[in-house]
């Protein structure tokens, strides 16, 4: 028997996952940010004014996750919606500016999972391992990091 037949990708990847939502969680919750939006704002920081097919597309998750997770930022005040000038039918997201004083706590957050997951690795394991994830990420439905692979080529 060859080492890893008896074990699973998937299991290490939902063990993983459980971690993550807990950690994550907990440490979001004091800012009123729950396990579904942590990563729409995250987004945001990194590009403000998506639209929410934008959002949906790079989160890859349904539209009716990505409606309840905007109505819950811009509840708690985090975010706004301004109407698409050329299309009436569509809004555009914005950061607040209590999202923005809160900016570099909240990716501090996700940072510091990040380096839980990946501290004890050298760089060139970390290098490996990033490319045989984007290896399986781009034989998956769903793909939709091109153009970070592009940026960071």
């Amino acid at each position: 028997m060859k080492l890893y037949d008896s074990e699973s990708i998937g299991r290490y990847m939902s063990h993983l996952h459980r971690l993550g939502v807990s950690f994550l969680t907990k440490e979001y919750e004091k800012y009123g940010i729950g396990p579904g939006q942590y990563q729409f704002l995250i987004q945001l920081y990194l590009e403000d004014g998506l639209s929410h097919d934008e959002l949906t597309e790079r989160i890859s998750i349904d539209k009716a996750n990505t409606t309840r997770a905007i109505k819950k930022l811009e509840e708690t005040g985090y975010i706004e919606m301004k109407v698409n000038e050329q299309d009436k039918r569509k809004y555009h997201i914005f950061l607040t500016e209590k999202a923005l004083v809160a900016k570099d706590e909240i990716l501090a957050i996700s940072f510091r999972w990040n380096d839980h997951l990946v501290g004890m690795l050298s760089q060139d394991e970390l290098d490996t391992l990033y490319i045989l994830l984007r290896k399986i990420a781009r034989n998956n439905p769903g793909y939709f990091f091109e153009e970070e692979e592009k940026l960071n080529s």
